[in-house]
Parts: C-alpha cells; structure tokens; sequence
C-alpha cells in the first residue's frame, strides 16, 4: 500500500468520491475501528490512454513487460478499445485471453489457476479487462502469482471491481475468496456506454443489493449479537440516490448516468474493503436467492443468468419479504408449534442428500451450524416476539419501501419479473425455503424459518412483489 491520507471527520469521509478514498485510513466513530482503502487510483472517465501512466505510477517506471487478461466473447471489443491504443502508445503487451467466443466464461478456480502459470516470468504488471468474472480471474491470477494489477471495467455490471474478494466457482459452488486488491481500477465510460443492456441491468441491480443487505446485517447483530457498521451504508447513500436519479438516463445509456452508475459501483465495491473483505454490506438474502439459483443453472441445467439481474429480481422479492414481516402479528406464533411441526433435522439431510447430490454437503454443513435445539429454539421465538418492535426500529433505517426501490429499477429497464431471469414460481419457492440452508450468512430468511412462516410465506411474498407472470 502507498502513503497512506488520514481522513480525521465523518463528513469528509463521506464527502469524498471513490478516488478521494484511495490509499486513506479513517477511525470510524461508530464501530471503533480503522477502516481503510488499500487501492491507489479508481476513476471512472475516459481513461484508456491514460493506463500507460497509471502502470508507470504503480511500477515507479515505464513497464517493461505487461500482459492483458480478457474474454475471448468480447475479444473484438478489448482489441480496438484497449489493446491497439495501448500498443500504439508503446506499451509492450502480451495477451492472455480466457475462454470462448459465444460461451459465458464463469470464474472458476481450475482456470484460474491455467491462467496463472500462463504468465510470462518477465511480466511486471497484470491488466484485466473486462467486467465481473474476469475482474475475479484477475484478482486470483494476480495473487497467486504475486503481480500488481489494474482492472479496466468494460461495463457498469458488478460492484466488486474495489472489493478485495473474488466470487469463485469450485465443483459447481461458489464462494467468496480474500485476494489482493487492485492496484489501480479504471471504469471507462466510452466503453461502458456500449456495454450489453442487459451488463448494465445487472450493476443497477447489484446496487439495488443495498437496500436488503444492510438491513439483514443489522437484524443479525440484533437477534444474534456480533459486529455491524453503518458506514458502508451511509458511504454509498448519495450514490444510490445519484443512480435513482438518472435512472432513465441509465435506460437510454446518458453517457452523465452511466458516469453515475460508475461512481455507485466503485463506491459500494469499498463498502466491503473497509471491512477487509466482509461482504454483510453488499450481499444479503438477495444474493442467497442468486447464488441458489446459480446452483440451480449447474445442478439442472437451468438456463444461465448475469449475477446482477438475478440479484436485482431477489431484491425486490425480498423488500416484500421485509414488508410481509413487518406486518405478520408475532404474538400468534406459539413456540411449541413451530417445534413440534419443523421437520427433525435428520429429515433435512437425508432430503438435502436427494434434491443436491453432491452438493449436499454445503447445504448440510450450513444446516447443521444452523438448526437450533427445541429450547433454544423456542427460547429465540420468544425473545424475539418479546423484542418485536425494538426489532423493526433497528432495522427500519435500512429497509426502504418496495415502492420507493421498484419505481427506479422500472425506470431503468430492470427485469422484475421471474420469467425474465427463466426461473418459476416453484424456483423461487424453493430458493426463499432451501437457499437459508446453502449459506452460512443469518438473514430475514432464517427468522421467518425459525417462526414456522415457511412454506405458506414464500408464495404470499412472491405474490406481493409482484414477480409473478
């Protein structure tokens, strides 16, 4: 890391856009700690020719060798936006490309790993160009092989461009790996302008992650106790509301918007960063339902979808799934009930066996961390039934209206409906039900397995959100 900036006030944290933070240390008034931001540069504007300086800046001298990690799908785009300008402005590239043409590369370890030992042992620095997945390949290659690197986003599609997490897929599970940050990210609006619509849907609904994430954060330490910070909330509040703002600009790609949307998705990468990685502000039940559908593409074939679109449709079924808890009488539950009625935990391994093969065992590890005794279990209603209200008063300054969220996505062009992401009713079902048992992570989903509301809650929610064709 460079020479670190000290930002000694709240308002000038939050004041300051991505660029403002790079490098910076900041004592957090709220949660005590330290947080920082280990990335050197992040801008979003017209940036391409610009690399060569910004390599140089990271070096501390003119690179000697440099190699351009990049999908073989866009490989027309990277070569007349990226690689001739740079070749023309000297810069000695090598290429290493991923993938195929007409094939959705995803970002598993095992390539991952032939990428690695395809770098030259006289490359200096590393640039991966692209968006999602080869930002993740990128990160992995460059850590495993103990390179600098700088990311240049070629589309508005994901926030983890400033994350220092990489979201890898091993024996058709993924999870979310602590790599290297980079040293330099470059979103580049002249290219983001002309990304695929559907890229540009997903950052929108990648941002829209905010709105669930941060509330089931803060219901997790309130039933279960542990850390939460408000600030990777606040830090990203201006952007989303920059984003809603010019929501049909997004629509018609406004180079102004795009730019916007840019900023949000740098912005909300470093809401994890600060917290060394921790994901709780970015990825919440949301991101359970799309990391389950994902299973869901490998273990059934089921058509393939961008991260972001999927998790732009769960937030919305889960600010219904907030809405639909808000108003359920917890006084009614009878703890006795939910116990005598929940299915005996052997009973969920053994239908986990069946339904996930050999995924089984991800699902059965969560389970078994998960699944209370009958006392504590009715110990949990209670408490809760006894803190219902405190409960809602602390999550509320987190949780927006369905309403006040829906309207922007819908102005964007967002896909909003099941069908869009090629996923039934009963997948849905399926996700808001199971998806609790393929991830560690406590979210809304959780409590209201815990009070006996599944399964009847899960299609009254569906209906709520209105994702229903």
């Amino acid at each position: 890391m460079g020479m670190a900036t000290s930002i000694l006030s709240l308002q000038d944290f939050l004041s300051r856009d991505s660029n403002g933070l790079s490098y910076s240390t900041f004592f957090c008034p709220y949660c005590g700690q330290t947080h920082q931001v280990p990335i050197g540069e992040m801008r979003v504007g017209h940036l391409v020719e610009e690399i060569p300086h910004s390599l140089e800046r990271i070096l501390q001298h003119p690179p000697r060798k440099v190699q351009i990690l990049f999908d073989r799908a866009i490989e027309e785009i990277i070569v007349e936006g990226v690689i001739r300008p740079l070749r023309q402005n000297g810069l000695n590239l090598s290429l290493l490309p991923a993938g195929q043409k007409g094939v959705l590369l995803d970002s598993e370890t095992e390539l991952g790993n032939q990428l690695a030992l395809a770098v030259d042992d006289d490359t200096e620095i590393l640039i991966g160009a692209g968006s999602g997945v080869i930002c993740d390949l990128t990160k992995w290659v460059a850590t495993r092989t103990h390179r600098p690197f700088l990311i240049l986003g070629t589309a508005p599609s994901m926030n983890a461009y400033t994350s220092i997490t990489a979201t890898m897929t091993e024996n058709d599970v993924k999870t979310s790996v602590l790599l290297n940050p980079a040293d330099a990210v470059f979103l580049d609006v002249d290219i983001m302008v002309n990304a695929p619509m559907e890229m540009i849907h997903a950052g929108v609904g990648d941002l829209a992650a905010r709105s669930i994430c941060n509330a089931d954060w803060k219901l997790s330490q309130f039933i279960r106790g542990g850390y939460f910070c408000p600030l990777p909330y606040e830090m990203t509040a201006e952007n989303e509301r920059q984003v809603h703002a010019s929501a049909r600009g997004i629509a018609h790609r406004d180079p102004r918007a795009i730019t916007f949307l840019g900023e949000a998705i740098l912005k909300s990468g470093l809401s994890m960063t600060i917290l060394n990685g921790e994901t709780s502000p970015s990825s919440g039940a949301e991101h359970v339902i799309s990391h389950f559908w994902d299973l869901l593409t490998h273990t059934r074939h089921l058509p393939k979808n961008l991260h972001g679109t999927q998790v732009g449709v769960g937030t919305i079924i889960m600010l219904a799934f907030y809405e639909y808890m808000r108003k359920i009488d917890p006084g009614k539950i009878d703890p006795r009930q939910v116990v005598r009625h929940r299915p005996p935990v052997e009973d969920l391994l053994r239908e986990n066996q069946v339904r996930y093969g050999k995924a089984a065992p991800i699902f059965n590890e969560v389970v078994k961390t998960k699944y209370l005794s009958d006392d504590a279990l009715i110990d949990r209603i209670r408490w809760v039934q006894d803190h219902w209200e405190h409960l809602w008063n602390a999550v509320a300054p987190y949780a927006p209206s369905l309403a006040s969220i829906r309207e922007p996505l819908r102005q964007a062009g967002m896909p909003m409906s099941l069908s869009s992401v090629h996923r039934s009713k009963e997948d849905a079902i399926e996700a808001l039900i199971k998806g609790p048992q393929y991830r560690s992570r406590y979210t809304l989903l959780d409590l209201a397995w815990e009070m006996g509301l599944f399964p009847e809650a899960a299609e009254a929610v569906l209906e709520m959100a209105g994702v229903l064709d």
